[in-house]
């Protein structure tokens, strides 16, 4: 396959690189990590106006209409960077909605989604750590024309910045989402203390929360098969995003081994150095060509999307963990250092092995779809 990006994605690529470098450098990330609002209010806004949030949602809902290609392109710059933000929650909040609302919701829900003024967020996971419908345990109880929603939810992205769940509940025989607002009564949020700083987690308990049959999207107990589409588009995005801070724990391994010197020459022109910069170099690229391949198959081979998501996530986590735990071996002492930046992409390397599930599981579930 002759796969290349549009002049258009390569602009947004650059459009993208350019203002993560003027307002979110690594500085600016090192703050994020440690303040204790969760999120930059200012940055989302700036990141609203360019168009970034409105960016697959339909023309008609208050959006650009685009692929995830183009998503794949800004979520790799924004890995780069390790950038803190939403913007995946986001995104994966308003492809539910797509996916699985009606018209009435649609106009109800996405033009917050897409403007910047409303944070999304997917609750799926719980205790099991099942990435399937027999993990959702969380009941959906009728009570007269509302239903109520008890359970608990587990690594919910941007809990404290979220203004709007996407609640994946058992009824019916099956799964069905719910859209609920923050500040719902029954409703409690709880941030998770993280590995990785920069990714913000959290648990969102649901005690009694009462929601009308109109925030039901689809019907009832027949949610899961598009929130499996969602979820593999996410996996796409996660990739995409591991990628692009693999990449630059290998850039940053690079830049050190040519200008830290050893017995009078770069370390880099040892062989000991060079290998694992090869090897790291191969195996990023394989995972970049899968986050890659995976955009374009969401958007012109939808029924291929469960494989190539779980193949790209397991080959970018892989690739990330390894990059960022060579690029502290390359700098030596000075890596394991707070000032040095190479901590940052290890944290994320490691966060990405397990986030999402496991290499095994994915490498599993690829098995599974073929059918083996």
């Amino acid at each position: 396959m002759d796969f290349a990006f549009t002049a258009e994605q390569e602009q947004l690529r650059e459009q993208v690189r350019r203002f993560l470098d003027t307002e979110c450098p690594l500085e600016r990330v090192r703050d994020l990590m440690l303040a204790k609002t969760p999120h930059d209010p200012g940055l989302w806004k700036k990141i609203a106006d360019l168009g970034w949030l409105a960016l697959t949602i339909p023309e008609d809902f208050g959006g650009l209409g685009l692929g995830w290609e183009e998503v794949v392109v800004i979520s790799e710059e924004m890995g780069k960077t390790v950038f803190p933000s939403p913007f995946l929650a986001n995104t994966l909040a308003a492809q539910a909605i797509l996916t699985l609302g009606d018209k009435a919701q649609k106009e109800r829900l996405l033009p917050g989604l897409a403007d910047g003024s409303v944070i999304g967020t997917l609750a799926v996971l719980e205790e099991s750590d099942r990435l399937d419908a027999d993990g959702v345990q969380t009941k959906a109880a009728a009570q007269g024309g509302a239903v109520v929603l008890t359970g608990e939810k587990l690594f919910v992205a941007d809990t404290e910045a979220a203004g709007l769940f996407l609640v994946a509940a058992r009824e019916a025989g099956g799964v069905s989402l719910f859209a609920v607002p923050r500040g719902a009564e029954g409703l409690a949020t709880e941030p998770l203390a993280q590995f990785d700083a920069t990714k913000r987690v959290g648990v969102v308990r649901l005690d009694g929360v009462r929601v009308e049959a109109a925030d039901r999207l689809e019907a009832a107990g027949k949610a899961w098969e598009g929130i499996s589409r969602v979820l593999d588009k996410g996996l796409i995005a996660f990739a995409a995003e591991t990628v692009g801070a693999a990449q630059a724990a290998l850039n940053l391994a690079v830049h050190y081994a040519k200008i830290r010197e050893q017995f009078g020459t770069p370390i880099g022109r040892f062989q000991g150095v060079k290998h694992p910069c090869a090897e790291m170099h191969v195996e990023i690229e394989s995972a970049r060509s899968l986050a890659y391949y995976g955009g374009w198959v969401v958007d012109n081979d939808p029924a291929k999307a469960s494989r190539y998501a779980s193949m790209a996530k397991a080959a970018a986590s892989e690739a990330a963990d390894r990059a960022g735990e060579e690029c502290i071996q390359i700098h030596g002492a000075i890596g394991f250092t707070w000032e040095c930046d190479a901590h940052l992409y290890y944290k994320r390397g490691r966060y990405a092995l397990l986030a999402q599930g496991s290499p095994d599981h994915h490498y599993d579930r690829v098995l599974s779809v073929q059918g083996l």
